[in-house]
């Protein structure tokens, strides 16, 4: 435990304390000035005569012997000194009674009732008649033991000092309990600053519910985050600088033969421009799929419109060749995401189901109900497929199935991957598979608009 002076641990042990010193306090004053306390004047009230009538019935009956032993009892068990006075003045003892305590006497005197005063001593004293003869009895509590006998704190000071050390404890332990998620989470971002993201706080805050625990379990989520964000960028800059290698040799080649009077390397120069070209944009767009999820900025998408749309385009780039491409749906749905996004993802699984298909082949879209708040958009194509063992493999960045490199050489390998992102942040999923005789299909999932399940489309 560090309690240094300005930290929150010592700020809320202290803060804790304060309150139950100041709090007893409060409580002690009432108390006085209400005369409610059982040490005060009412307490004294009501023993200061008894110790009188006693002190006197012991002297009639039993004389001087008989009250010094009186006397010696109350002191030995209640550490009071008493005297008592006769009409002179004089203790029937022949002792002296303290200086301090004339003032209670002269008022017993003058007014012939009891008085007391509770001070550093407790001085009190009460008149007695017996036998038609008027006495004052005069105690005093504790008068020489110590600067605190003769006061309620003689007593109570023990208790006060334990009560007192054990809610320093128990301040202590909960200013820790409160205290302790704060030092782990500062001790797992020092960690995390230098460089480990490994680091996580919840599994040493099991048990706990509270908000402190929220806290850690946000963090916790936070630094998973982090570490899966810069993972992937770490893999997709290893990727991107394989990817960009092959044509910028192949581009330092042409420049090499164009220096020498050769211009056939023009048209390949270009190709492979245009690949670099199409390779950052998808780049860029995957990179802005990875830090832009945040499901607040989400509003409702159409999917009719953007598939007609695509459908369209698509007609036209793959007529040339042959292609067509057919749109089937059975309502018109409304998901929650982002237009451009889900545009895009559907309009790279389109156009790589277009890519692969051979002239004069076919393109089926279909847009229909999944089950209750899910709806399904399913691309089937009739190209040669893939292998069963790629399958697991063609949703990775940059990943091209081996073979069709040279049949596609514009291609990325980033077109499903950006789609797999999308579909991701948008709550949904994305399942590839081959179909029968060959082809290959993807059917894409995600949840409908609150609105749009209401309305029971």
């Amino acid at each position: 435990m560090n309690l240094r002076p300005r930290s929150l641990y010592t700020k809320i042990f202290l803060w804790f304390c304060l309150t139950v010193v100041v709090t007893t306090s409060l409580v002690l004053l009432v108390a006085g000035l209400t005369g409610s306390q059982p040490f005060g004047r009412r307490w004294m009230a009501m023993t200061q005569d008894l110790y009188a009538h006693s002190a006197v019935d012991f002297y009639t009956t039993g004389g001087a012997p008989a009250l010094q032993r009186y006397l010696a009892a109350i002191e030995k068990s209640s550490g009071i000194d008493g005297h008592l006075i006769d009409v002179n003045g004089i203790d029937v003892l022949g002792t002296k009674f303290p200086q301090h305590a004339e003032g209670v006497y002269r008022r017993v005197q003058r007014s012939g009732l009891s008085a007391g005063h509770l001070g550093r001593y407790w001085t009190a004293a009460s008149a007695a008649t017996a036998g038609g003869q008027r006495y004052i009895f005069v105690m005093e509590a504790h008068p020489l033991r110590g600067f605190l006998d003769g006061t309620f704190l003689s007593a109570f000071a023990p208790r006060l000092l334990g009560g007192a050390l054990l809610v320093a404890l128990f301040c202590l332990l909960l200013a820790r309990h409160i205290t302790r998620p704060i030092r782990l989470l500062e001790a797992a971002a020092v960690s995390m600053a230098s460089g480990d993201l490994s680091v996580r706080t919840l599994p040493a805050l099991r048990g706990r519910t509270d908000e402190l625990a929220s806290m850690a379990a946000a963090f916790d989520a936070m630094a998973e985050r982090i570490d899966t964000l810069l993972r992937t960028q770490r893999q997709m800059l290893a990727d991107v600088s394989h990817e960009l290698r092959s044509p910028l040799t192949r581009i330092g080649v042409s420049l090499e033969l164009l220096r020498r009077g050769e211009t056939d390397v023009l048209e390949p120069m270009q190709a492979d421009l245009d690949r670099l070209n199409v390779m950052i944009g998808q780049v860029l767009e995957l990179t802005r799929f990875e830090l832009q999820t945040n499901a607040a900025s989400h509003r409702e998408v159409e999917l009719q419109g953007i598939l007609e749309d695509i459908v369209e385009s698509a007609n036209y780039e793959g007529r040339g060749a042959g292609k067509m491409v057919t749109l089937t749906s059975d309502g018109a749905y409304v998901v929650m995401g982002e237009d451009g996004a889900v545009r895009s993802c559907i309009e790279n699984i389109v156009r790589n189901a277009l890519q692969h298909s051979g002239a004069g082949g076919a393109v089926d879209v279909t847009l229909e109900q999944a089950t209750d708040g899910w709806v399904a958009i399913r691309v089937e194509d009739d190209g040669p497929g893939v292998p069963e063992d790629q399958l697991t493999n063609i949703l990775a960045p940059f990943f091209r199935v081996p073979g069709m490199s040279e049949a596609h050489p514009h291609g990325s390998g980033l077109g499903l991957s950006i789609s797999a992102r999308v579909v991701a942040a948008h709550g949904g999923t994305i399942v590839i598979a081959n179909r029968e005789p060959h082809g290959l299909a993807v059917r894409l999932t995600l949840p409908r608009a609150v609105r749009d399940q209401k309305a029971g489309v």
